[in-house]
């Protein structure tokens, strides 16, 4: 199974460059230092027109829940965490597994035969 671990960052006011980069490099050398994730990105919105405030998205995915927490529960995200807090960060996350019924169209490098099966429908 597959997580998806999505997560939208909103500051009282927008990052100095210096704390943006600091931001950017913390979350870079998460595939290094915590090494739990099998993808994870960064990035603002292109307009800003339509974030009510969210200007940064971490999109990282987990092969199960149980790595999702210990991805939580290490001292490299807990020094991250401390870092939004010191800010006044307000983030907005979401959880979800990848399976037949939620993803509505696959990556180039995947087909659906290779998601696991998801509850089943009714009605």
């Amino acid at each position: 199974m597959t997580l998806q671990h999505v997560v939208l960052f909103s500051f009282p006011r927008d990052l100095s460059d210096e704390e943006a980069g600091q931001m950017r490099g913390m979350v870079a050398a998460w595939p290094e230092q915590i090494g739990l994730m099998t993808k994870c990105r960064l990035g603002t919105d292109l307009t800003g027109a339509r974030t009510r405030g969210y200007r940064y998205l971490l999109y990282t995915e987990f092969p199960d829940v149980e790595t999702m927490n210990a991805y939580r529960a290490h001292p490299v995200h807990l020094e991250f965490m401390d870092w939004l807090t010191e800010r006044d960060c307000t983030p907005l996350a979401f959880d979800y597994v990848l399976d037949e019924q939620t993803v509505l169209m696959t990556e180039a490098t995947e087909t659906m035969t290779d998601l696991p099966a998801g509850p089943p429908r009714t009605g």
